[in-house]
């Protein structure tokens, strides 16, 4: 591995974020916040990251035209590091916390999408500071390297450079241009996230959002982020005049953002029919909707909830989780055993390939089913050719190993991980829902990580490890883990 290469791919990164950062500083300004502060919070922090970058980038930019695979995944998880430290440098500066571990947490939980926070009073912070951190959510939803390949393609070292980038950043298991040049697909997915935020922004301004309270919160739901600028989080707006109607449009977006990006590329041409073709988006829907029935049933049986309140709490609760969003707007921690027994598993499950979703993903699942069907026919024909085909396509031996792969990887590290939190003293439902919900990018769990909670309370070592967790899962494990792995490095 090229060690110039790599802190070249890094810093070409680090260079975006300046840019980012004016816009928190203008909202500052808008709402007539301590200049001074807003400078040192931000400004700062934007010149540090972009000499940073600027001097990494110089020390082997030539070499980024031949960039390698195992290069171009260290430098995806070595830059979201870097941009989540730099990202936490205006939570420290503003006093947000005392400690680094937090700002750290808290940045990181944005980049990622994560939406786990470790702030006990949200709602009386500078409003800079909470648009930064829907903005962290909002650039991590689509991706920073993403980004990074629609500006600075060239700077990068060309296509093949920038598609070896957009290989190790974008989720799912296939890595699918819609355009020849990759440079043109980051722009084309870019436009339609930037058309679908817009869109729900309107939505909600229509509705009587105020315009930096729909901005906010249509930044993490088409992210699946679930940052809100409220301890209540989508609850603040339950007493409004339209509140049903909020959450109707904040569910339909979520299902958005939990779609593939190329589906809604599709429709933006007029190929709508695209949607029910896929074979992933039908299971999808499928899913969603037993569940929704599901919970509802188990609610209105328990009388928790009239069945109109029950079909809305089940209907907001199992999108905003299946799509690990985390937003909330009442307390699931006091639901029945059942009920909340289907929310960590919808959990684990995740949305589609290629959306901003994190978990598992439903296309992953639905291998795995026909999988096991495979496994059971053959035990009456041992001998016989079974193909695994879904829809038109055969999937190759290599994409069904990796399906287990992942899936047997991702298993393996809840249980480890779980076991290495009880070991920091919580007990055994937070500790397995807390790493379900970092590792799954969720944000809330259940016991003390619950919707109401959050996860200020945990040690500093628990922090941290869950820290690296939203990391892991957020690049879906490989991608990261190609840096323990040293034998890697020489391909």
């Amino acid at each position: 591995m090229r060690i110039k290469a790599v802190a070249a791919g890094v810093g070409t990164i680090l260079m975006v974020i300046p840019a980012l950062m004016l816009l928190p500083l203008v909202v500052g300004l808008l709402f007539k916040e301590d200049i001074p502060v807003l400078m040192f919070s931000f400004v700062l922090p934007g010149l540090f990251s972009f000499l940073l970058g600027l001097l990494m980038r110089g020390t082997g930019r030539s070499e980024m035209r031949d960039i390698r695979p195992s290069e171009a995944l260290v430098v995806v998880s070595l830059a979201w590091l870097g941009v989540g430290a730099i990202g936490a440098l205006p939570y420290g500066i503003m006093n947000v916390f005392s400690s680094p571990i937090d700002c750290f947490f808290e940045s990181i939980s944005g980049f990622t999408t994560t939406g786990s926070s470790v702030i006990q009073t949200i709602d009386v912070l500078p409003r800079s500071i909470l648009f930064w951190r829907a903005l962290t959510q909002w650039l991590g939803g689509m991706g920073i390297i993403v980004l990074a390949v629609a500006l600075f393609s060239t700077m990068l070292g060309g296509p093949k450079a920038g598609f070896m980038l957009l290989k190790g950043e974008f989720p799912g298991h296939s890595k699918q241009k819609i355009l020849p040049r990759v440079k043109d697909t980051a722009k084309a997915l870019w436009l339609v996230y930037v058309a679908l935020t817009l869109a729900q922004t309107a939505a909600l301004a229509v509705l009587g959002v105020s315009i930096y309270d729909a901005i906010c919160h249509s930044f993490t739901t088409l992210s699946t982020g679930g940052f809100s600028p409220y301890n209540s989080s989508v609850g603040h707006f339950s007493g409004m005049r339209f509140g049903i109607l909020i959450e109707i449009v904040i569910i339909i977006f979520i299902l958005f953002g939990n779609t593939n990006f190329v589906l809604h590329y599709n429709l933006f041409r007029g190929r709508w029919r695209g949607y029910l073709r896929d074979q992933e988006f039908r299971f999808y829907i499928l899913a969603w909707s037993f569940f929704i029935l599901l919970v509802m049933g188990d609610l209105i049986v328990n009388s928790i909830y009239s069945p109109l309140e029950a079909l809305r709490h089940s209907a907001f609760y199992i999108t905003s989780l299946m799509s690990t969003t985390g937003y909330a707007t009442v307390d699931y921690d006091l639901w029945p055993p059942l009920s909340r027994f289907v929310l960590l598993i919808v959990m684990l499950m995740g949305g589609m390939t290629g959306s901003t979703a994190g978990a598992i993903k439903t296309a992953r699942i639905f291998i795995l089913g026909r999988i096991i069907l495979r496994s059971i026919r053959r035990i009456g024909h041992p001998r016989a050719v079974m193909p695994l085909r879904i829809g038109n396509v055969i999937l190759s031996e290599d994409i069904v190993r990796g399906v287990l792969l992942f899936f047997f990887g991702y298993i393996s590290i809840l249980g480890v991980s779980t076991l290495i939190m009880t070991m920091t003293g919580l007990d055994a439902l937070s500790a397995f829902s807390s790493v379900a919900a970092t590792l799954g990018n969720v944000g809330p769990g259940l016991g003390i990580v619950g919707p109401m909670q959050n996860y200020s309370s945990i040690s500093e070592f628990g922090k941290l490890y869950l820290t690296f967790l939203m990391w892991l899962g957020r690049l879906e494990l490989i991608t990261c883990l190609v840096i323990f792995f040293p034998s890697t490095w020489r391909t």
